[in-house]
């Protein structure tokens, strides 16, 4: 049932008033009278009761919120679309694709790098969350065309607009920073997925092109210029494209998984660009801010578009980046962007932002369309910023933004005869006839309805809901081996343990069978020599897994003797706080081979005995765990 205040849209859960039951005629004649007075003046008091808690009682519209799996099935059948435009001879994915997935051969059979890019994107972030390694062998296809085909062996970087063949259509083109920034995106979450050392490579050549070539480091002018001539020497203009798209393709997740100053010191400079220029220009437009620049950073006066997924991107990677590095000036700003946009670009009656404006009249830019029009990727930029500052801030209004945003993209977006999302819908989700109802082209590919389904999936699951607690995302990832032990981070999604947004890992499973290697709060896990294989790691949010990270020391395993034992051994821990143990053995292939569930203990220090008389001699872990917290020792067993 729907409950209109002001322009503003809620939908509620409320119990009807029922009528009550006249009692048996009185005989006295004025009783009815008084009865039917006490009557009404109680409906009138019920009825105004519930107007006033109606907006207190509202309930998720969207059924994904309530059951974030649904997000995993909605990735699936999105990638699978994809499948359908995959060049199963010469590899990678063709570019402009029609509703049904067939490849569009009237607007050409290119293969576009930002096509493999997305893609690519697409088919690791299917694979980690169904995992089915069939999406990985897409994956690789395209990486396999990008390396083989788009970089520039000559200029560096990396070349576009490409044939089916892969032969570059301008070699001597300008580059833009927009297209090398999405040249990471594909890459980086295969290198996050599967540690290939030849991905980290790709990635890390890559970032030394912008480093070097595209990185505008003159003091006072420092940011990634917006297009580079081929050979490097003539360098203009910024832009948000260079700067925001910068943090949401590959340094937001570098700083997450690598976290050295190298990615510190880049993310603090593209934070001063947005605050400094981005948002500094807000004042000065009707809506929106500034998006293209001089190379000195002022306005272009010509350039008179703003974008509403661009100010709620800018917003999204902002409070993503105050979980990274805390800074109360940049979770201002995110709010202040998401807070405009329901302000001024936002659609109250149904949901969702709209797409584009002149930022200095505020007049919403129709490109000659009778309605108003919104687009996929600006719909999730919606829900993840939405997500995002309320998992922040708890304010209400980014929730209900995010909810009513993904039940109209849904709802309207999502094609449900061939799957995967439309490009433009209108403002009540008819389609646009004047547009088309293709899924690819040369900026659309899998990518933006993937991310939404991928992040909908973690932050669901991850957040405390007024509907429901956090939950359990499972994760895949698929690890070759190596001759050297490794450590690898794995950051799904940005944590910030001082301000209790975390999750920490819940469990592994290497191959189907349970493994022990890793640190729970920190979310990392440790891979001997020679190790490789399917993992399948379970993350747990914060009303399951319970970090405090004002003590000063952790849950510690203090103690265990006899060492060597034999049939029995006496495990000592000190506990931080109140929980239930675990207790497990693990041997020499990392498999359980004992395990002990205690119950809930307070804080403290115990003494727990444990059982060994079924193991065989040998060399062993002993695992203690407790809330997220996680310690081990080794064991040696000696039969007698």
């Amino acid at each position: 049932m729907g409950y209109t205040r002001g322009n503003r849209r809620r939908f509620v859960y409320f119990h009807p008033i029922t009528k009550a039951v006249s009692p048996a005629t009185s005989n006295h004649p004025k009783a009815p009278d008084r009865l039917s007075h006490f009557r009404l003046r109680t409906r009138v008091c019920l009825l105004s009761l519930t107007l006033f808690l109606v907006p207190l009682l509202r309930a998720q519209q969207s059924p994904f919120l309530n059951d974030p799996d649904r997000f995993v099935d909605y990735v699936r059948q999105s990638a699978d679309f994809w499948r359908t435009s995959h060049d199963d001879v010469g590899g990678g994915f063709f570019t402009n694709v029609a509703r049904n997935g067939q490849v569009n051969t009237g607007w050409g059979t290119d293969k576009d790098m930002l096509t493999q890019s997305r893609n690519l994107y697409a088919m690791v972030r299917a694979f980690q969350l169904t995992g089915d390694e069939s999406y990985l062998d897409l994956a690789n296809s395209a990486f396999g065309f990008m390396t083989d085909h788009t970089w520039d062996d000559q200029g560096g970087g990396w070349f576009n607009d490409l044939s089916a063949s892969g032969s570059p259509a301008d070699p001597n083109g300008m580059k833009d920073a927009f297209f090398q920034h999405y040249a990471l995106l594909g890459p980086l979450a295969l290198a996050e997925a599967t540690d290939d050392s030849t991905a980290w490579n790709w990635v890390m050549r890559s970032l030394d092109y912008l480093d070097e070539v595209l990185w505008d480091a003159t003091p006072g002018r420092e940011g990634y210029f917006d297009r580079v001539s081929r050979s490097g020497t003539f360098r203009t203009g910024k832009s948000f494209n260079a700067t925001v798209d910068a943090l949401t393709t590959h340094a937001l997740s570098l700083m997450a998984a690598r976290g050295d100053d190298r990615f510190r010191e880049r993310l603090e400079a593209l934070s001063g660009n947005i605050l400094d220029h981005l948002v500094a220009s807000m004042p000065d437009q009707a809506i929106g801010f500034a998006e293209e620049y001089d190379t000195n950073w002022a306005p272009l006066p010509d350039e008179r578009l703003t974008i509403m997924g661009h100010v709620l991107k800018t917003s999204w990677v902002l409070a993503r980046l105050n979980n990274l590095m805390p800074d109360s000036q940049r979770l201002d700003a995110a709010v202040q962007l998401a807070d405009h946009v329901l302000e001024k670009g936002y659609d109250h009656d149904y949901g969702g932002p709209y797409k584009d404006y002149d930022r200095l009249t505020g007049q919403m830019q129709l490109w000659g369309l009778q309605d108003s029009t919104k687009a996929w990727w600006q719909m999730e930029q919606a829900f993840t910023a939405g997500m995002t500052l309320y998992r922040q801030t708890g304010e209400e209004r980014f929730l209900e933004m995010a909810d009513e945003t993904v039940s109209f993209f849904m709802d309207h977006f999502v094609d449900p005869d061939y799957g995967e999302v439309y490009a433009d819908r209108t403002r009540r989700g008819d389609g646009i006839p004047q547009w088309g109802d293709h899924k690819g082209d040369g900026y659309k590919a899998g990518y933006h309805s993937v991310e939404f389904g991928w992040y909908g999936y973690l932050y669901g699951q991850l957040t405390d809901l007024p509907v429901r607690q956090s939950g359990s995302a499972v994760i895949h990832y698929r690890f070759q081996a190596r001759d050297d032990e490794r450590t690898l981070a794995l950051h799904p999604v940005e944590s910030d343990p001082s301000t209790g947004r975390h999750y920490a890992i819940a469990g592994i499973h290497h191959d189907g069978q349970p493994w022990t290697h890793y640190n729970a709060s920190d979310r990392t896990i440790t891979l001997p020599e020679g190790t490789g294989g399917l993992f399948t790691v379970e993350f747990a949010g914060t009303a399951q897994v319970a970090v405090e990270t004002t003590r000063p020391t952790t849950t510690r395993l203090t103690g265990l003797w006899p060492n060597p034992a034999s049939s029995r051994a006496t495990v000592e821990v000190e506990l931080k706080g109140d929980g239930p143990i675990h207790l497990s053995v693990v041997d020499m292939l990392g498999r359980i081979v004992k395990e002990q569930h205690l119950s809930w203990y307070p804080a403290g220090r115990y003494q727990l005995p444990i059982d060994l008389s079924r193991l065989s001699s040998g060399s062993y872990t002993m695992v203690v765990t407790h809330a997220s917290w996680r310690d081990t020792a080794p064991l040696l067993v000696i039969r007698n």
